[in-house]
């Protein structure tokens, strides 16, 4: 049917679409003027403004209740400091269980306690505790390293030095704040809790994490200043407290603390989380709030790096009381949220109007044609035929008497029977050789196509699922030679549950297109049987020494810029396994390493191979620093105790595996496996050594 000037269809159609439109028009008017949008845009600032106000309630509880609660051990701490009378190392040997409480109860990442005073200005004597893992408690406080302090004292109560260790706390530029602000505002007149101080963030050393400290003056039981005593937490800690996804579920800015003196009144950035946050808001400059809600705390933030409007919620931390030293600085929970997450539902109510008129322009052009449909019966007519018909069956229409419509039913005729003829000697030939197979042929110039025999059989395709169109035959083709297999360029699958495969093959030129499809279902799966015995550990289902090697040189041949490590395992204590339980238990003993390993950074982003009995290989790829593969790992290994089995009723016995990591330096002349491998075992050695249960990173000037 043509759409002519003065034809039916498009006249009616006009009148119907203009019909709907005007209705269309006077509904987004009514939303608009009538209050709607504004008040869905309150709605949103509403509960913008509370998630904001909720955690900022729980990040105060945890700050002022929690986390600063170690007043009850303040009075054992004078005691210990008398008795010790002068001896600082009798002293920290008396204070380390108060101080293991202390770090316990408070749930915080570090307990400290340093004998600074104003005669002494660079190193100080101290006791500095850290617990990486507040939330998880050793019995044998094995999970709590010795920061700062007495190698000694480490080593008579068990305890692990960390590997930022140092004997004396040495004050620099970055690292004094805390403890010059705590002093300098010291008064015995009041408690020590109300002289309190929260630090920005800041490293205690080059090597170590970026924490915030609260700290309070500590006197002698004679009221003589001694030191500062209080807890930090890591910022990764305090990153768990402000969960981004509890603002926007997808792509979420989170949450920001912000810091004002009062003095200055602009807000700056102090503590920032997560890297889609700090590329976007703007860390080097104040905070430049435009207020949009004043009753909310709802402000649009001007300078960022972002697309489109970015909103914040602002709320206050009390963390101090008035008239107290530290009272005029302010921190702030500010919340952040995108404007097209914020105000989804206010776009969405927009977004509908215009899809309605989209609509409205749909559903006239449809009620037009539909009302010209008695005048177009013959035309309908002739295409209920056409598409009717069945492959491989003549093509008979009747002339209609109209002399245009009837010279296009004759070459319609014409052309279909001569498809035909052609597609039939082409299935018959195909059907002589007795086997899966099958062909197709696509005109592309008359946008027709044809099937041999088993076309339909071989593909699966039911009978009622027959396309009839040439374009829905392509639409079949691309979603039934979707799915290619790894092993074979033309080898497809059709169904993973049935597990069916066939081999395809294509001839194209401009006019058409030629297919010949074979079901190989039972030879692929011979041959992927004989792969799996080929490359796979019997006992753990990993690669094999040899298909490992194979997967590493395969990768490595792509020359990929993102950081990798090759690391090397080594599961220890399974020869005593295997004599104390025997071999059954030994076996249980490597598949729960193996589950260890495979939680072991992306699965998606790893290789992982059993080399032989209790060596194990992995090729951890797709990192960009080496800082966050470094913290999978550790992160592994810090939860390595859920990692166990109960090998009697009253025995439990954890995985322990000792591994080496050396990094694959794309610049390094070191190209082979072997050659990285060596390297990887070495530092393996070297931490079995040192500590057996730990990794240690492959470092040239240290072997």
């Amino acid at each position: 049917m043509r759409f002519k000037s003065r034809s039916i269809v498009k006249r009616l159609t006009v009148l119907i679409l203009g019909i709907i439109i005007v209705q269309t028009l006077l509904i987004g008017t009514v939303l608009i003027f009538g209050g709607v949008l504004k008040q869905a845009k309150e709605n949103a600032f509403q509960l913008f403004h509370e998630k904001v106000a909720n955690r900022k309630e729980y990040l105060q509880r945890e700050m002022k209740n929690n986390w600063t609660n170690f007043e009850p051990y303040l009075l054992n701490l004078q005691d210990a400091y008398a008795r010790a009378d002068g001896n600082w190392d009798q002293f920290f040997e008396e204070a380390l269980d108060d101080m293991l409480s202390m770090l316990k109860s408070t749930q915080t990442t570090g307990a400290f306690l340093i004998l600074a005073s104003e005669e002494q200005q660079e190193t100080f004597p101290a006791l500095y505790l850290r617990d990486y893992d507040p939330l998880t408690n050793s019995y044998e406080n094995e999970d709590v390293y010795i920061l700062y302090g007495s190698s000694e004292l480490a080593k008579e109560n068990q305890m692990p030095l960390d590997q930022t260790w140092r004997h004396y706390y040495k004050l620099t530029s970055s690292n004094r704040d805390f403890i010059d602000q705590t002093i300098s505002n010291a008064s015995s007149l009041y408690s020590p809790f109300l002289l309190g101080y929260w630090s920005k963030p800041f490293q205690l050393n080059d090597e170590d994490l970026e924490v915030i400290t609260y700290s309070v003056p500590f006197y002698s039981k004679e009221g003589e200043l001694i030191g500062v005593l209080g807890v930090d937490i890591t910022l990764n800690y305090l990153a768990e407290f402000l969960p981004a996804t509890e603002i926007q579920p997808k792509d979420s800015l989170g949450y920001l603390i912000g810091y004002r003196q009062e003095a200055s009144g602009e807000i700056n950035s102090l503590i920032m989380n997560g890297n889609l946050q700090k590329r976007i808001v703007k860390q080097s400059e104040s905070l430049n709030l435009i207020t949009v809600d004043s009753e909310r705390n709802i402000f649009q933030l001007q300078n960022h790096s972002g697309t489109g409007n970015i909103y914040v919620a602002k709320e206050e931390i009390g963390l101090y009381q008035e008239n107290t030293p530290f009272h005029d600085n302010h921190w702030y929970l500010i919340g952040i949220m995108s404007e097209d997450y914020l105000l989804s539902y206010v776009n969405r109510i927009i977004q509908i109007l215009w899809i309605s008129l989209a609509m409205s322009i749909v559903v006239g052009s449809i009620g037009g044609i539909l009302s010209s449909y008695e005048l177009s019966k013959p035309i309908i007519k002739m295409v209920k035929k056409i598409a009717g018909s069945k492959n491989r069956k003549q093509l008979k229409l009747e002339l209609t008497g109209l002399s245009e419509l009837d010279e296009l039913l004759t070459v319609i005729s014409e052309a279909n029977n001569e498809i035909l003829e052609s597609a039939s000697r082409l299935s018959n030939i195909i059907d002589l050789f007795e086997l899966p197979i099958a062909a197709f042929e696509i005109n592309h110039s008359q946008k027709d196509f044809f099937t041999t025999n088993y076309f339909w059989e071989i593909t699966g395709i039911s009978k009622h699922n027959i396309p009839t169109s040439y374009d829905d035959f392509l639409r079949v083709l691309e979603h039934t030679f979707s799915k290619v297999s790894e092993q074979e360029a033309d080898v497809f699958c059709l169904s993973m549950e049935a597990d069916r495969w066939i081999r395809y093959k294509v001839q194209k030129d401009e006019m058409r297109t030629i297919g010949v499809i074979m079901d190989v279902t039972k030879e692929y799966l011979e041959k992927q049987e004989i792969r799996t015995q080929r490359d796979q550990d019997p006992l753990t289902g990993l690669l094999n020494r040899k298909a490992f090697q194979y997967a590493f040189e395969t990768w490595s041949s792509k020359k990929t810029t993102d950081i990798s490590a090759l690391l090397m395992f080594d599961l220890d204590n399974l020869k005593g396994m295997n004599d104390t339980y025997g071999h059954k238990w030994g076996d249980q003993y490597i598949k729960k390493a193996v589950e260890f390993l495979q939680d072991i950074g992306n699965p998606n982003e790893k290789v992982l191979g059993r080399r032989s009995g209790d060596e194990f290989v992995m090729l951890l790829t797709g990192y960009l620093n080496k800082e966050d593969l470094l913290k999978d790992l550790e992160d592994a290994y810090t939860n390595r105790s859920k990692y166990f089995m109960e090998v009697t009723e009253k025995e439990c016995v954890t995985v322990s595996i000792s591994s080496g990591i050396v990094f694959l330096d794309q610049e390094s002349k070191i190209d082979t496996y072997e050659e990285y491998l060596q390297l990887a075992d070495e530092a393996l050695y070297q931490a079995k050594e040192t500590k057996k249960g730990s990794y240690i990173e492959y470092d040239e000037k240290r072997f």
